[in-house]
């Protein structure tokens, strides 16, 4: 099974419905993208193909009537009754049919848009986040190898302003216990000195992005202690140096974003430092 472990096999439900929550703007864009779709659709039949088919069907009436005026229009004796019942029941049929052809409600297929514009999208984001191999929450390494939690930063939704929406997520799922950005840089160098011990060099190293890391590593040197000494590594699974270094540090502290970083990079990190029997003494979450 490799890296998917039963613990990955088991969707966690909370997490996937504040995955799906999270995005409410664009479900809720979609449901009215659907519900005017609708509508129009409604607007559209009722102005121009209903009139269309209800003509066509008078038309067709008035033709049966005509042939069953000339069916009844002979003698007795030589009317066909056969063709006679037929065209009779012809003519119900139409009648059926356009007494059928009625005004839809713009207010119901209205509806009917928007339900299928929420379930439509949320039905796909379900199936993205099953399928999707980006790491997920913050607890996700500790539950897997164990790893201890130095510090995650508040959720980042850019161009985006928070809605009392927004924040009514955050504390449902717990984020409003999370503290300030500019707090967590506290809480990860004090966490860090803690499980230091006598000190030494640490690569700092993850799936993200150099910049970020660089930019983690300056906010948070300044708070440690001088015995404690940080390199900055890139994604090793890709950088030659990281891997270097990696045999050259004391410990690894590992950094992995939400939503960016995939399972299988993650996994592939864990062997190498495995391999080199490097203690991890903990990661951080962007």
């Amino acid at each position: 099974m490799g890296y998917k472990e039963e613990y990955e096999q088991e969707i966690d439900l909370k997490d996937m419905l504040f995955h799906i929550l999270y995005r409410w703007r664009s479900i809720l864009l979609a449901m009215i993208l659907v519900g005017v779709a609708a509508i129009g659709y409604v607007v559209v039949y009722n102005l121009i193909t209903l009139p269309g088919e209800r003509a066509e069907v008078r038309g067709e009436m008035q033709e049966q009537m005509r042939v069953l005026e000339e069916l009844e229009g002979v003698e007795a004796e030589q009317q066909d009754a056969a063709a006679i019942t037929e065209v009779k029941d012809r003519i119900q049929l139409l009648d059926e049919q356009l007494g059928e052809l009625q005004n839809l409600s713009p207010v119901k297929y209205g509806a009917i848009g928007i339900a299928v514009g929420l379930f439509g999208m949320m039905f796909l984001y379900g199936i993205a986040y099953v399928l999707s191999d980006k790491l997920r929450g913050e607890r996700e390494l500790l539950e897997r190898y164990g790893y201890h939690l130095l510090g995650t930063f508040p959720r980042r939704r850019k161009g985006k302003a928070l809605t009392g929406f927004d924040h009514v997520l955050e504390k449902k799922e717990g984020g409003s216990g999370q503290a300030a950005e500019e707090e967590t840089y506290g809480i990860i160098s004090a966490n860090i000195t803690n499980l230091a011990k006598d000190g030494g060099l640490f690569l700092m190293t993850g799936t993200v992005d150099i910049g970020k890391l660089q930019r983690l590593t300056k906010a948070i040197l300044p708070m440690l202690q001088k015995n404690v000494m940080l390199a900055v590594g890139a994604d090793m699974n890709r950088t030659a140096s990281t891997v270097e270094s990696l045999g050259e540090c004391d410990a690894v502290i590992l950094v992995e974003e939400r939503g960016t970083s995939l399972r299988g990079g993650i996994q592939k990190e864990h062997e190498n430092i495995a391999a080199l029997e490097k203690p991890v003494i903990g990661y951080i979450v962007l």
